[in-house]
């Protein structure tokens, strides 16, 4: 015996997955770009993304533009992408923090938030998955710089309405300056991850691309000066980048 499926679930689910590939580039998504993406009618699309927002799994941002809501974020981030990028990117951080003798963290964007996904403490090895914690301080950390110098114009000024721009203290470079946050994310883009110093630390981050370039995640490392030159330095941002790229071929 053949069996229907229910058409609506179905709408609801595209739009859902819609809403979550739109999330995780830092995007919103429109009612008309949901339709035309899906082949929704608007008015069934608005129907399901208001029942979709009572349910907590889509949330209106601003008049007519949607990105995925806290359910859903935690249903198909705690579970899906971010599982497995933790599952996978766990033994190799392990190993590389290891044979460094270094601590290293692995951050992204959620919702225009930084959030930690792991760290790796290098005095024992030890594994730490943060709970979903974002930092106040987000444009100070070279994670955070990284992940956005991968950002497209868009994704940028979403992000700069969510945050700010970079004050003085975040970012002397940038200070207040929108013209200066993009030439200084050029910089970190064309080097291919930032390597400068924060304090009395070499502060260090490489993206972790997806097959559509775009950076899904970032991996950092702040090294002691005291034990930390620049060839040392350059050494452990070429082994960043090593392990970034064995956890996006394992991806």
């Amino acid at each position: 015996m053949a069996y229907q499926t229910v058409q609506s679930v179905e709408k609801a689910l595209a739009i859902l997955e819609l809403l979550t590939s739109q999330t995780l580039e830092q995007n919103t998504i429109t009612l008309a770009e949901i339709s035309k993406s899906t082949g929704i009618l608007p008015v069934t699309a608005r129907n399901l993304l208001r029942t979709l927002e009572v349910c907590g799994y889509a949330t209106r941002v601003s008049h007519g533009h949607y990105r995925e809501g806290d359910r859903c974020m935690r249903l198909f981030r705690g579970e899906g992408v971010l599982r497995k990028l933790r599952e996978v990117a766990q033994p190799i951080i392990q190993t590389t923090s290891h044979d460094l003798g270094e601590s290293l963290l692995l951050a992204t964007l959620i919702q225009n938030k930084r959030v930690e996904l792991l760290r790796c403490q290098a005095k024992d090895d030890s594994l730490i998955c943060p709970q979903w914690s974002a930092n106040e301080k987000c444009y100070q950390m070279r994670t955070t710089r990284t992940l956005l110098a991968w950002h497209t114009d868009k994704q940028l000024d979403t992000f700069v309405k969510a945050n700010g721009l970079p004050t003085h203290d975040d970012w002397p470079q940038c200070n207040n300056s929108l013209v200066k946050l993009k030439e200084e994310l050029k910089k970190i883009r064309t080097q291919g991850g930032c390597a400068d110093e924060h304090g009395q630390y070499a502060a260090l981050a490489v993206p972790i691309m997806t097959a559509a370039n775009e950076a899904v995640a970032s991996l950092g490392c702040y090294a002691p000066l005291s034990r930390t030159d620049k060839p040392r330095a350059a050494g452990i941002f070429k082994m960043l980048h090593d392990c970034a790229s064995f956890i996006q071929d394992r991806m």
